[in-house]
């Protein structure tokens, strides 16, 4: 991809329709259609299933029409990108001036790694603006007289979902997936403490995928923030309190140094609070969305995880490629930075056990090791943790006497960092958090049983 691609498509295509949104209740379900189009080149029809439980829901219903136009606006972005459109008209809902802004900043900032990776280059006047066929002045929020309760927690079946499940051990949780996959399953069946288990279904539309096929652009979506508004959803039809996520605070490091650009934007805290505040001037409902881990660091997490989490060893996955599969591909670097992150609180026995062989001594892994210590400018386009964690996890392990082929290797320039301790990043605390206060102990007695 290239800049003058981007150029030409955007004037050969210079809008994209976020034309309607249909819902109907059918066997036990939500079902929900978006219709999207840029015109003269395809139409789009991605759809939603959400089971309904056993509250009553009518598709009149203002405030879940609410929600639902804005999943199909986040929506927009997976298709958006092919193309990249100056102008998104939209024909179905109507936004006030702070929220195209919004909607801007979340393209924009979402869209990062998607622009940088292609060698885009554009504004964040530039990229895109908001047109709707109906104008409102002011947001009306929807008020809303039901009660919640409850947990509603986001399963993905790596380390950190883990964690939070095993933190609010006691509380009424369900478990919140979108789209089966197997990791997801394993962890969700250890999980014996659960109340339940809530899955939604997204269904992208196969154009998209022909276009990649056929050249057009693609990259990377803030997959998060649909997961985040496709969350709301399920929570208002079931009555859940909160949706707690696992994110933490090591997701708000950029990564590439000295930007914005961040693999992790709608994990961080910054996409947290803007969220926070979208949802609250659509509804009053008191559904919670906020990341329970957002107080940790990774090497936290990953302490915690070895601490409490030893019934999931044999289940959980942090790789992005083996989800599906519920393996450990053992060749990316989200399972070499797991690997690292848990080596202070695992010995290399049980972490081989783990992953089937130890990765600190694979070649293959070489320019990864450099991305996610600094030796190499740019972090690996992954969920990982940030280069100071990285580097006292190898400071440890080299320290402790242990030996491996990229650590040996790269010993001289590792030690040269002088970073922190492991045991003294142990008792860190981010105050840059959403966490209700309820919910704080819990997470204070976890990090004290570490010291």
């Amino acid at each position: 991809m290239s800049q003058k691609q981007f150029d030409d498509l955007r004037k050969l295509h210079s809008t994209f329709e976020y034309r309607k949104y249909e819902m109907r209740t059918e066997d036990g379900e939500l079902f929900i259609r978006f219709r999207f189009s840029i015109p003269g080149l395809r139409d789009f029809m991605p759809e939603w299933r959400f089971p309904l439980g056993d509250r009553e829901v009518s598709v009149n219903d203002p405030i879940l029409k609410s929600l639902v136009f804005s999943l199909g606006l986040v929506e927009t972005i997976s298709y958006y990108k092919t193309v990249c459109p100056e102008k998104v008209v939209i024909k179905c809902g109507s936004l006030t001036a702070a929220q195209k802004d919004w909607w801007r900043k979340l393209y924009y900032n979402g869209l990062g790694e998607f622009l940088y990776r292609n060698g885009i280059t554009v504004s964040r006047d530039r990229l895109v603006r908001f047109e709707c066929t109906t104008t409102t002045e002011e947001a009306v929020t929807l008020h809303d007289e039901r009660s919640y309760s409850g947990c509603l927690v986001p399963v993905g079946g790596g380390k950190d979902s883990v964690v939070s499940l095993e933190l609010l051990k006691g509380e009424d949780i369900t478990t919140y997936v979108v789209n089966e996959n197997a990791t997801a399953t394993n962890v969700i069946e250890k999980c014996s403490h659960k109340k339940g288990v809530y899955t939604a279904k997204r269904t992208l539309d196969p154009q998209v995928i022909r276009m990649n096929e056929e050249g057009y652009m693609n990259g990377h979506i803030p997959i998060s923030a649909v997961f985040a508004f496709s969350s709301v959803i399920a929570a208002y039809l079931t009555g859940f309190k909160y949706i707690a996520l696992s994110n933490e605070t090591s997701a708000n490091e950029s990564t590439v140094p000295g930007t914005n650009i961040n693999h992790q934007y709608s994990k961080s805290f910054e996409f947290e609070e803007d969220f926070d505040e979208y949802l609250s001037a659509l509804t009053d409902s008191d559904i919670h969305y906020f990341s329970l881990l957002r107080p940790f660091t990774e090497v936290q997490i990953a302490g915690v995880f070895a601490h409490r989490g030893s019934d999931y060893f044999s289940v959980f996955r942090s790789c992005n490629r083996g989800s599906k599969k519920g393996i450990w591909c053992c060749g990316c670097p989200k399972c070499l930075f797991v690997y690292i992150i848990l080596s202070p609180f695992l010995d290399e026995k049980k972490l081989t056990e783990i992953f089937g062989e130890k990765l600190l001594d694979k070649e293959s892994l070489d320019e990864d090791f450099r991305e996610l210590t600094g030796l190499d400018e740019n972090k690996p386009f992954e969920c990982v943790g940030t280069r100071s964690e990285v580097l006292s996890c190898l400071t440890d392990y080299i320290k402790k006497g242990n030996k491996s082929r990229l650590t040996d290797r790269y010993e001289k320039e590792i030690l040269a960092f002088e970073a922190a301790p492991v045991s003294g990043l142990l008792g860190e605390w981010c105050d840059d958090n959403c966490v209700p206060e309820e919910f704080k102990p819990r997470l204070k007695e976890a990090l004290a049983e570490l010291s």
